[in-house]
C-alpha cells in the first residue's frame, strides 16, 4: 500500500473514533440530566421538611391570600387566621402584616399585627370576633403604608342558643314498656342527643329542615332522667330534662333480725340476714347490700356493704357500743344496689331493753 493510502486510512479512522468518542460523551451527559432530573424531587421531599414552602402558583404578587376557615360559623370570641405571602413581599423584612375586620355594622378595626414571617405561610391567633358577621383582611404594611389588601373571608360569630320544645314524653309520665321515643321541635337541620342520666345511656339524631326530631332510647325499671340537648352549627347549645318512670315491679325485700329484742344485761349484739328479688321474681343475686343501724341514744352505725349470695341473702352482725346502755327502740335499714332498675331497700323495727321485760 503507498503512503497516501496509510495516511488516508489513518485520517478516516481517527475521524471515526473522535465521532464515536463525542456520542458516548453526549450519551452519558444526557443519562446524568435524565437521573437528575427523575432523583431531584425525590431529594427535595427529603429535605423539604427543613426549607420554607414556596408560594403556590395562585398567590398574586404584591398581595397575601387568606385561607378560607374550617368553621364559618362560631360561637367563639377568637380565632386564628391562616394565609400565604407572595415571594415578591418575604423579602420586605421590615414590613408588617396587618389583619383588618369590618364589622357587621360597618365599622372597621385592626384585629392583629404581626412581623414578616420568615416563611410564606402564616397564622395570626386570637383575631376578635363580633356578633354576627365579619369580614377578614390581610395586607402588608411597608413603611407605614399599606399594600393591596388580600381577598377577604368571612366569619360568622352566632352565640344564641338554639330554641328547645319536648312534646314526648311528659314530665312524670309513668311507662309501660324498656324504651320510649322522644320527640320535640328545635331549630332546622341541628344534632340532637338525648342522655337516659340513670343509666348512661346515649342516643342521637338530627332535627329535620321544619325542627322536628323523633329519637328512641332505652329505660330501666323505675325512675329515668332524661337529658335533651340540642346543638346548633355554631356549638350554642339548649338542654332539657324530664323525669319518667316505668310500671314494671321493682322488687322485694325481707329482713330478719337475731335475736329480734335486744337485751343489753344479756348481749350487745344481733345478726341482721336480709333476702330480695329484683323487679322479675329472681333472687337479687350478686349485687352490693348495704345496711346500717339507728337506735335511741346511740349515733347511726356507718353503712356497711357486702355482696348477695347466688340466692339474694346477705348478712351482718350488728354490735352496740360497750358503753351503750339505752332502753328504746331501733331501725335497720337493707338496700340493695339491683343489676337492673332502681335500688330497693327495706327496714325492720326492733326493740332494746337493758333487762328482759
Amino acid at each position: 500500500m503507498s503512503q497516501r493510502s496509510q495516511s488516508s486510512s489513518r485520517s478516516v479512522g481517527g475521524t471515526i473514533a473522535t465521532a464515536l468518542s463525542t456520542f458516548i460523551t453526549l450519551f452519558v451527559i444526557a443519562g446524568a440530566i435524565g437521573l437528575a432530573a427523575i432523583a431531584l424531587p425525590f431529594i427535595t421531599s427529603i429535605g423539604g421538611s427543613g426549607s420554607p414552602t414556596p408560594p403556590p402558583a395562585s398567590v398574586e404578587p404584591g398581595r397575601p391570600t387568606l385561607s378560607e376557615p374550617g368553621e364559618p360559623i362560631t360561637a367563639a370570641s377568637t380565632i386564628t387566621v391562616s394565609g400565604t405571602l407572595p415571594q415578591d413581599l418575604l423579602e420586605q423584612s421590615d414590613a408588617i402584616i396587618r389583619i383588618i375586620i369590618t364589622r357587621e355594622d360597618g365599622s372597621e378595626i385592626t384585629g392583629a399585627e404581626i412581623t414578616m414571617p420568615k416563611t410564606a405561610g402564616f397564622d395570626v391567633a386570637k383575631i376578635p370576633l363580633a356578633a354576627g358577621s365579619n369580614v377578614i383582611e390581610a395586607v402588608v404594611v411597608i413603611n407605614g403604608v399599606e399594600g393591596t389588601r388580600s381577598a377577604p373571608i368571612t366569619v360568622v360569630r352566632d352565640t344564641s342558643a338554639p330554641s328547645l320544645t319536648i312534646t314526648a314524653p311528659a314530665p312524670g309520665e309513668i311507662m309501660n314498656g324498656d324504651s320510649v321515643t322522644v320527640t320535640g321541635k328545635t331549630d332546622k337541620d341541628i344534632d340532637v342527643q338525648v342522655r337516659n342520666e340513670t343509666t348512661g345511656t346515649i342516643e342521637s339524631g338530627r332535627s329535620t329542615v321544619k325542627g322536628a326530631f323523633s329519637i328512641g332510647i332505652t329505660l330501666r325499671d323505675g325512675t329515668n332522667v332524661l337529658t335533651i340537648t340540642a346543638t346548633d352549627g355554631a356549638g350554642n347549645q339548649t338542654s332539657k330534662s324530664v323525669e319518667l318512670s316505668t310500671s314494671a315491679s321493682v322488687g322485694r325485700i325481707s329482713i330478719i333480725l337475731n335475736p329480734g329484742t335486744i337485751i343489753l344485761s344479756t348481749r350487745k349484739d344481733f345478726l341482721i340476714t336480709a333476702t330480695a328479688t329484683d323487679s322479675t321474681g329472681a333472687p337479687a343475686a350478686n349485687v352490693q347490700v348495704c345496711m346500717y343501724v339507728t337506735a335511741t341514744g346511740a349515733p347511726p352505725s356507718a353503712p356497711v356493704c357486702v355482696t348477695s349470695d347466688v340466692n339474694g341473702r346477705a348478712a351482718w352482725t350488728y354490735a352496740f357500743p360497750n358503753n351503750f346502755n339505752t332502753e328504746g327502740r331501733g331501725l335497720v335499714t337493707v338496700t340493695y344496689e339491683l343489676t337492673v332498675g332502681d335500688p330497693i331497700s327495706g327496714t325492720q323495727n326492733f326493740r332494746i331493753y337493758l333487762v328482759k321485760p
